[in-house]
């Protein structure tokens, strides 16, 4: 029988944005570790129970090893204890809970390249795991690979904490954390953006601005345009951005035209002489930045509304935990 608050989930600290989105599900969250550690992330969600007193510094170099001992050592709380699932999110991750069999688990994945072949082939197959992702690439991949259909849940953002859009600043932004050290397009961003007014926020990179959470909110709906970059269809920040109504434009990456329709809510370059184009044609016309932002809210407001993110979850985790209460 489902509990009478939710079930008890227990999530280690990981991607601070999904995890605050997940946390926002509502379910009781106890979070392996201390949500200071964050800081300008993201605020802690009510239903979020520490299982650490205090932040420490040291918290930020752990390892996989390091949180194998909290789960065992009984020092803070008892594990399994009360708890009636585990959240896990990146591969080290599954592995570390890949012989505690003693809590259902739920992989929210996301990349296909987090995991080997033969970690997917035992992952799908366990009834101890079930998996969940928000990229519909990869659903494809693992119906077309392993004959499985994986739930496929969009993320959903409050419609009401976004916006609205002024465009005030005359400046691109990007939120793309330890994008040098990823690649991705970062030689190409920096040709195109050459002589252009930019705020990049990189949390990862002690040479650029630090902004706390409302900071974000401000420059989302203050800088004239957002502009995209990843290595696999899109990030938060990407819809965050429409849901608060900015005009997009982004490199050619795959599954990108699900987000940023060319032409309509802004422009998908290849080039970065292509990207400075159409990043100087919405920064100089007010009406075409003002009617691609207006195009992204729609969108996004239609197709990534938290109600449904948190329905689509909490059908997900009930329907799966109830098959596992049933079995034992």
């Amino acid at each position: 029988m489902r509990p009478a608050d939710g079930w008890k989930t227990l999530i280690i600290p990981t991607h601070p944005g999904v995890q605050y989105h997940f946390c926002r599900v509502g379910l009781p969250t106890y979070f392996l570790g201390h949500w200071d550690q964050f800081k300008y992330w993201r605020p802690q969600p009510a239903n979020v129970h520490n299982l650490l007193p205090a932040f420490e510094d040291a918290h930020l170099d752990y390892e996989p090893h390091d949180y194998a001992r909290l789960l065992d050592s009984g020092e803070h709380f008892r594990f399994p204890g009360e708890l009636d699932l585990a959240w896990l999110m990146f591969n080290w991750q599954f592995k570390l809970f890949r012989e505690r069999r003693d809590i259902p688990k739920l992989y929210r994945v996301a990349k296909v390249g987090e995991l080997e072949r033969d970690d997917w082939a035992e992952l799908l197959q366990r009834d101890d795991f079930t998996v969940v992702s928000f990229y519909p690439n990869t659903v494809e991949w693992v119906r077309e690979t392993f004959g499985v259909e994986v739930p496929y849940i969009p993320l959903g953002l409050d419609v009401d904490a976004y916006g609205p859009w002024t465009g005030e600043d005359r400046t691109v932004l990007s939120i793309i954390h330890s994008y040098r050290e990823r690649g991705w397009h970062y030689g190409a961003y920096l040709e195109a953006m050459r002589d252009l007014p930019t705020l990049h926020v990189d949390h990862l990179d002690p040479t650029k601005p630090t902004l706390g959470y409302d900071g974000i909110l401000s420059a989302l709906r203050r800088s004239r345009v957002y502009l995209h970059d990843g290595e696999q269809e899109y990030t938060i920040t990407l819809l965050e951005a429409m849901m608060t109504g900015m005009p997009l434009v982004s490199f050619a990456i795959p599954g990108i035209e699900r987000y940023v329709v060319h032409g309509r809510n802004g422009f998908v370059g290849r080039t970065a002489a292509e990207i400075r184009e159409y990043c100087r044609l919405l920064l100089d016309d007010d009406e075409l930045a003002r009617k691609m932002g207006a195009a992204s809210r729609a969108m996004a407001v239609a197709q990534y509304d938290e109600r449904r993110w948190r329905a689509d979850w909490i059908a997900a985790v009930d329907g799966y935990m109830r098959a596992q209460t049933g079995n034992r």
